[in-house]
């Protein structure tokens, strides 16, 4: 079953947003940008497991897509519990509350649901929270850069899709990615002094 849960949101320290942007930057100077085909609408690179957590680093860019929930491959739910961590930047976070309705206009295991969007808004050192199988999505409103965190389980996360197989354009090449590694890497070290500042 999808679920609901109003999402969870508080503020991280000055002492763990900086211990993430240096693991971060590490990343970026060690492996460069990931790969642009993977998602189309973000990159992600793989970090080290921790006590059967799955940690990634997540960076968006609005012009990659429209981020348009309308589309198919968008709107989807994790079969454990999700934590981010927005190092810079800034986010729109939608959740859905979704309703069985034989009319509805989005499906899920062959069961048509109706979708009502929920809008959270996430500034950088925002820490935000969802249990399982609560269908949610982004959109940058900047550069952002994310840590994210997820619960290890055997169960599969999924799509609730239109019926529709239209999917978002996406706009970008891989070197147009990999030009903005200096600007993510300047990024960094901006939100770092300004950390500094707040120590």
């Amino acid at each position: 079953m999808l679920a609901f849960h109003p999402l969870k949101q508080d503020l991280a320290s000055p002492a763990r947003l900086a211990g993430l942007l240096r693991e971060a930057k590490e990343v970026l100077q060690k492996r460069g940008m990931a790969s642009m085909e993977q998602y189309g609408d973000m990159l992600q690179w793989g970090l080290s497991r921790e006590d059967g957590v799955w940690r990634k680093m997540h960076v968006f860019h609005p012009d990659w897509c429209s981020f348009d929930d309308r589309f198919w491959g968008t709107i989807h739910y994790h079969a454990g519990w999700i934590r981010g961590t927005v190092l810079a930047g800034h986010l729109e976070h939608y959740t859905y509350r979704a309703e069985a309705d034989p009319a509805g206009d989005r499906f899920h295991e062959g069961k048509a649901y109706r979708l009502t969007k929920h809008t959270h808004q996430h500034a950088a050192g925002t820490v935000y929270e969802l249990p399982a199988r609560v269908p949610h999505w982004m959109k940058p409103i900047a550069l952002t850069l994310t840590y994210f965190e997820e619960q290890d389980t055997d169960e599969v996360s999924d799509l609730v899709n239109p019926a529709s197989e239209e999917i978002d354009e996406h706009r970008w090449t891989q070197e147009q990615a990999d030009a903005l590694l200096p600007e993510l890497l300047d990024l960094i070290d901006a939100r770092l002094a300004s950390l500094a500042l707040v120590a």
